[in-house]
């Protein structure tokens, strides 16, 4: 008997973020027809960054309401780390000037609840079809890089790599931070960097705190010599590396 082929799996996913579980449990269940998503949830928006953190989304739909970070500090916080990531706002919050607020904050659009789960599903299917500003393929992100360098450039870029996502953040064409899972700094960047095949998106802003004060030339100078290293151990002991990557 020939096996019947695979389902093949869902393509993006969307993080929904609500601390009330009879409501989750609503969506999850009301949101089956989504079957091109993978469906991940989280109970307030500290859980939110945590799970974005072990894995990429394509679109965060959250409530406004609820304990430890609400969903003002999950946008805001969105909008920092990951300002190409859509976000739709469900609340009961009937205050006008409240809802603008999180469309000020970068939401990217406010449905009352309870919303119609159609209407939902569209949403949420459209907000996952935006793509960045700039989407680029094929094209090394250190060349990426070193044309935001000589342009002086500021901006986010989403680095796509074939087994995770990273982000690289240039401010005025120097990389001043970068996030790769949990990792952070310059050894994230290293990690992305040594990424082949990989998809771009970057939208032109920044607003991180820096973690890399090496500029861009030696960063990509000491790429190489990170390729050639198979685990950190075997790093040579020098000045640099002891002052920028943790033992």
């Amino acid at each position: 008997m020939i096996p019947a082929p695979a389902s093949p799996r869902p393509a993006k996913t969307a993080l929904l973020v609500e601390d009330e579980q009879s409501t989750l449990r609503f969506y999850l269940a009301g949101l089956k027809g989504l079957q091109e998503f993978t469906l991940v949830s989280a109970a307030n928006g500290r859980e939110a960054l945590e799970r974005l953190r072990d894995q990429p989304v394509d679109v965060v739909v959250t409530d406004l309401n609820m304990p430890v970070l609400d969903g003002y500090g999950l946008i805001a916080a969105l909008a920092q780390r990951y300002p190409s990531l859509p976000i739709i706002v469900i609340t009961s919050v009937a205050d006008p000037s409240l809802q603008n607020q999180a469309l000020d904050l970068g939401a990217l659009q406010v449905i009352p609840k309870p919303p119609k789960l159609s209407m939902l599903m569209e949403a949420i299917r459209t907000a996952a079809s935006l793509t960045a500003p700039g989407l680029v393929r094929g094209v090394g992100i250190g060349s990426l890089l070193q044309l935001m360098n000589w342009e002086r450039r500021t901006a986010t870029f989403t680095v796509r790599g074939p087994d995770a996502t990273g982000y690289l953040y240039v401010r005025e064409g120097e990389l001043i931070h970068a996030a790769l899972g949990k990792e952070e700094g310059l050894l994230a960047a290293y990690q992305i960097l040594s990424w082949d095949g990989v998809q771009v998106e970057f939208v032109y802003t920044c607003r991180v705190e820096p973690s890399i004060d090496l500029p861009l030339p030696e960063v990509l100078m000491n790429l190489a010599l990170f390729r050639d290293m198979k685990v950190k151990k075997q790093l040579p002991r020098n000045p640099f590396y002891e002052d920028n990557w943790n033992a």
